[in-house]
């Protein structure tokens, strides 16, 4: 690891494969969903209760899924859409007053490599695609969806 977890002020999540199992579910309306882990919740709320801020960061064509998930969890910077991550996540380091080597980055897949090479810490899933398991400062033992945020928090942020 690049930054001690002492040194993180910032842990942002990539949402699908990371909080979720990557798969999209379509109703037979047409209405897509997914399905998030309660203990990774859990783990969130702990956090942003400790003070420690937490952000969703995602390309998802399903905004509201993913903005009604960071409500229910206290999750103040949110953002869904096809800008680049850099420059959402630069803006979000410039309103807390942070540098890079103070964000801790979750992700899975090619779309979240940038932001991981610069991240003070990085972490994966265990089922991330090869490129990103391969770069990643922590590669967990839990696959997306399958509480593997709560295993890198129980690891890295525990309570104390």
């Amino acid at each position: 690891m690049r930054t001690d977890p002492s040194q993180i002020r910032l842990i942002v999540l990539d949402v699908d494969g990371t909080l979720t199992d990557g798969g999209i579910y379509i109703t037979e309306k047409g209405d897509e969903f997914k399905k998030f882990n309660s203990k990774d919740g859990m783990a969130i709320k702990r956090l942003v209760r400790r003070g420690l801020p937490v952000a969703f960061i995602s390309a998802s064509h399903s905004p509201n899924s993913v903005q009604q998930r960071a409500k229910m969890l206290g999750v103040e910077y949110c953002y869904v859409g096809q800008e680049a991550k850099t420059g959402i996540l630069e803006g979000w380091m410039k309103t807390l007053g942070i540098r890079y080597e103070e964000v801790l980055f979750m992700g899975d897949d090619i779309n979240d490599l940038e932001v991981m090479q610069q991240a003070g810490i990085s972490a994966c899933p265990a089922d991330a695609s090869p490129t990103i398991r391969a770069m990643a400062d922590i590669v967990l033992e839990r696959n997306g969806g399958d509480a593997c945020f709560r295993e890198l928090v129980d690891r890295f942020f525990p309570i104390s």
